[in-house]
């Protein structure tokens, strides 16, 4: 060992064994004379190092654990909210005692948490138990690790000695570590592989709920002619019955119809807001005493132009600042006014957008060619003018085949060719007769309603004839796309059907206007080319989901769709171009911040390493002499700091993910979730690890730099005490806060100070994000599984270098387990439940991390001169890349499908005990819901003032004006 003194000069060593002089004894004894402690600046020993971190976040983690168990038996409504809410469960109810619930959570089978919670949670829970299975057999290599990696030779001291950096260059010993490496691996492997078997069976029994996701698809990429409900339903009927097809329901551009149903949900409320009005008729009930607020006068246009032109009047004109003038009103009736009138124009928006959006599939497409063909009989225009503006306006030949010239058509079943008959005379004396250019019901966004009140039976063909898509289709005209067509003959289309007014009448003319409006995006009711369509079997819509629709790529995709409240409707039907530009702005996006949060994290690793770099730059020797402490604080520091900077990115990732234009919250999640994973990976485990490295043996690069090998062989194993730092922090303040709930009783403690709070349902509802604590939560499995991707890669790659760390990771995966069974069982809905979407993502991730685990391992024996240890793991990396590419080829796929035989077994199961209504319409936007809404307390108003005018009714003279007008009313 040695001694530090200082003479005028930078610290310098004294070795015991040298001969001291008597000078130098007499300094070393003032300086222990004066009290004076110097930190060893070679660095903090690793055992030092952990045993801190556990004492200080320890200690916080505890501090919050207590409060949590006092508030859980104290204060249950913040911490036993489902108990208590309309989603309560059996589970939720069994609440235990409150230390003895600890371990009997443990004893909740995965079956009733399967049922009770979701298949999400479960998930979650089950990924846990897999890190602690492994974290105990890498702990039970650790009997042997151990002794062989303290006797190994190497001059370590303490917790470093039980590390592979112990290991001399080409020892015996490293063979130990190649063991390790088969026994840790092979058996994550085996468990993977095992949970695939559960979460298939599972993921299958999720697939039969009677939930409408799981009776309903999501179409996107559908060609022009198929862009209304009854065509859409007619194109699946005509593939799987009439009897197996629900419903269809294309999406539809309504800007105007959104802002109105945005208006009127400002006034009267939502589950998740208060409205204006709500709030106004609270304060009259509560108070007694009618609200009132100032409303801009907005001046009538003649007389703001009187004023200006004279300014003595009024307001004076140019660079004027006065405030436009306002007055006083009762804010009930004003609000009631403006409900009122948003009311009047939802429902006027919603029957213009089922006017011109009805029967399009029928009377557009019949009166809008027939005008087209009249015209080019007169004018002898060409055909192939005809032939453009029947494909951008959607015109089948199919449906009108007796309009068609003979031509050559192709069977889209059969793929034969035949001829279509055609008799352009004829064809026009049918027009004549049947033209529909007076009604104004060729546009339609709702199904037609039959007799029997079934919404889309009236818009079917009849069973005995032929399905309309089953007839001929022209190669000219099938599949015809718009978007195409429009540029080059939608202005020819639009002078047609304006020279044929003048024959037909305005009629005609109005259709073509109404066309084009739809179709360039002008006004409400423009269709987008995304929909869903859903069906009465779980077979016919296993059947849509995997086959194929179209034989060109980026058309008819049918996929599975989520549940209708997770929708983002902004971007369902967004433009294919849109889309793809989205995902590449999204991944240059996550590129340049991943690139610019290296250089953050490779300043807050160099904070724990001041003491090397101290031999770069002398004047920091007079900071640690300055305060002694500097060096433990630093290393305490850095762990804080990266888990404090994990904690942005979650939101700026999801920001960037939804560029990518994300049709629900269950994919968003899922995106983000895999960038998240990546990224942990990249920045704190490899930047970290690589950068602390070589910052640790900076110096030592720069006087030896064949030394090289030796020391990153040596450094990287005792990189652990870092990664070790990191999991303790992370547990201990993300685990910690979660179970108590800090930041949600502190909003919930604002939002009762200062927002609404005059009756029992304001009370309920959020108020600008703040929620109370009676909403129950939903867990965002996402963060927490991203974030824990990063302790299986430290489990995987450090379970072997350092054995100790297994034990770190053990205890973490087990506090978590504890403190999410609780939360789950108690705290938690299962609203935002995705049938375990997570899981492939997770478990691809995981074998990932195995490999990276086996290269990174593969080059430290390299490095140590393991000339036969490092050649052994060759064999288990190429059989895990070839366990890899088995689970590649099946396993993903069976997850994502429900098997026929299930399917047809469920249906069996389920026929005439299903009530259809639980699917039937629930894809339509729900701006169509409601065309007419209040306030759930309006009644007490409209009551009120019902009462009041009837009483001024009996008031007033028999023979007055007033009585005549109500008696009329």
């Amino acid at each position: 060992m040695g001694d530090y003194y200082h003479d005028g000069n930078p610290f310098s060593v004294v070795d015991d064994a040298a001969t001291l002089s008597d000078g130098g004894m007499m300094q070393s004894r003032e300086l222990e004379d004066s009290g004076l402690e110097f930190e060893d600046l070679s660095g903090t020993p690793m055992h030092e190092v952990i045993l801190t971190s556990l004492k200080v976040y320890g200690s916080v983690f505890a501090a919050l654990f207590v409060v949590f168990l006092l508030g859980r038996q104290y204060y249950p409504k913040a911490y036993l909210i489902l108990r208590d809410s309309d989603e309560a469960t059996e589970l939720s109810k069994r609440t235990f005692g409150p230390i003895s619930w600890m371990w009997k959570v443990f004893g909740v089978s995965d079956e009733e948490i399967f049922e009770e919670c979701g298949m999400d949670a479960i998930v979650f829970i089950r990924t846990l138990r897999f890190g602690m299975r492994v974290a105990v057999v890498s702990a039970l290599n650790g009997l042997y690790l151990f002794p062989v990696y303290a006797t190994a030779g190497g001059d370590m001291t303490q917790l470093e000695s039980v590390t592979l950096g112990n290991v001399p260059q080409s020892d015996p010993a490293l063979l130990s570590a190649t063991v390790a490496c088969y026994v840790v691996y092979t058996f994550a492997l085996y468990l993977l592989y095992r949970e695939f078997a559960w979460f298939t069976a599972h993921r299958h029994k999720v697939f039969t709920y009677q939930r409408p996701d799981n009776y309903t698809v999501y179409v996107k990429f559908i060609p022009q002619h198929l862009r209304s409900n009854e065509a859409l339903l007619d194109y699946f009927r005509s593939i799987f019955g009439h009897e197996a097809v629900l419903d269809a329901q294309i999406a539809y551009d309504i800007p105007s119809l959104d802002k109105a149903c945005a208006d009127r949900d400002a006034l009267c409320g939502t589950d998740e807001k208060i409205g204006k009005l709500e709030h106004a008729i609270n304060v009259l009930d509560v108070k007694g005493t009618s609200p009132r607020h100032k409303k801009i006068i907005v001046p009538d246009v003649t007389k703001t132009v009187s004023t200006v032109s004279n300014p003595k009047k009024g307001c004076c004109s140019g660079g004027c600042s006065c405030r436009p003038p306002a007055e006083t009103v009762d804010s009930i009736d004003e609000y009631t006014k403006e409900l009122d009138a948003l009311n009047e124009k939802v429902a006027t928006l919603i029957d213009n957008i089922d006017e011109r959006t009805k029967g399009d599939s029928e009377a557009f497409r019949d009166d809008l060619e027939a005008a087209i063909r009249k015209n080019r009989t007169l004018n002898g225009d060409d055909d192939s003018v005809v032939s453009g503006a029947s494909m951008q306006f959607g015109t089948m030949p199919q449906d009108r085949p007796q309009d068609r010239p003979t031509e050559e058509v192709i069977n889209i079943f059969t793929d034969q060719p035949e001829s279509a008959p055609a008799n352009e005379e004829e064809s026009t004396v049918v027009v004549k007769e049947s033209s529909k250019f007076a009604s104004s019901s060729f546009f339609s966004s709702t199904p037609k309603k039959s007799k029997s009140k079934k919404s889309n039976d009236a818009a079917l063909p009849d069973e005995k004839k032929p399905s309309s898509f089953s007839t001929l289709l022209p190669v000219s005209a099938s599949f015809g796309n718009v978007g195409d067509a429009a540029k080059g003959s939608i202005g020819g289309a639009a002078k047609l059907v304006s020279g044929t007014a003048q024959t037909f009448g305005t009629g005609a003319l109005s259709v073509g206007t109404g066309a084009l409006s739809l179709l360039t995006g002008k006004q409400d009711g423009t269709p987008r080319d995304a929909g869903f369509v859903s069906f009465t079997s779980l077979k016919a819509k296993q059947s849509a989901q995997q086959m194929l629709h179209h034989p060109k790529p980026f058309c008819l995709d049918v996929l599975e769709a989520p549940l209708p409240d997770h929708l983002f409707w902004g971007n369902v039907g967004m433009k294919h171009k849109t889309q793809q530009i989205g995902r590449v702005v999204a991944a240059a996006l996550t590129i340049t911040l991943c690139l610019f949060w290296t250089i953050i994290v490779s300043f807050i690793v160099g904070l724990s390493e001041v003491e090397n770099l101290t031999k770069m730059f002398p004047f920091l020797e007079d900071w640690l002499e300055a305060a002694p402490w500097l060096s433990m604080f630093l290393n305490q520091l850095k762990p804080l700091l990266l888990v404090l900077i994990v904690g942005f990115l979650p939101p700026i990732l999801i920001a960037f993910s939804k560029r990518e234009g994300h049709i629900a919250e269950t994919s968003l999640q899922t995106s983000m979730f895999f960038k998240l994973a990546v990224f942990l990976i990249i920045q704190i485990f490899f930047v970290q690890m690589l950068s602390g490295s070589i910052i640790s043996e900076i110096q030592n690069f720069i006087e030896d730099p064949m030394s090289i090998v030796t020391l990153l062989a040596e450094a990287l194993p005792q990189q652990a005490q870092s990664f070790m730092q990191y999991v303790i922090v992370q547990t201990a303040l993300n685990l910690g806060l979660e179970l108590m709930r800090g930041v949600d009783i502190l909003k919930a403690w604002v939002r009762g100070c200062i927002g609404p709070n005059l009756t029992e349902a304001e009370r309920a509802k959020p108020w600008f994000s703040l929620e109370p604590l009676s909403v129950v939560p939903e867990m965002e499995f996402a963060d927490q599984q991203g974030t824990l991707i990063l302790y299986y890669m430290i489990l995987f790659c450090y379970s072997v270098m350092s054995p100790f760390t297994s034990i770190v990771m053990w205890c973490a995966f087990g506090l978590f387990s504890l403190g999410y069974r609780h939360h789950l069982f108690y705290l938690y809905g299962k609203a935002n439940d995705s049938g375990g979407q997570l899981f492939d993502d997770f478990v691809s991730l995981s074998i990932a991390c195995i490999i990276i685990s086996e290269i990174v391992m593969f080059g430290v024996l390299g490095l140590k001169g393991g000339v036969v240890s490092a050649p052994l793991l060759i064999p288990l990396i190429v059989g895990t890349f070839m366990f890899k590419a088995y689970i590649n080829q099946q396993h993903y796929k069976i997850t994502k499908d429900l098997p026929s035989t299930i399917a047809v077994e469920e249906d069996i199961r389920n026929i005439g005990k299903i009530d259809w209504d639980f699917v039937k319409g629930v894809y339509r936007q729900p701006a169509f819901e409601h065309r007419h809404k209040e306030p759930e307390n309006m009644s007490s108003v409209r009551e009120e003032r019902q009462d009041a005018e009837e009483s001024q009714a009996f008031m007033t003279p028999d023979n007055s004006e007033a009585e005549i007008v109500v008696d009329a009313q």
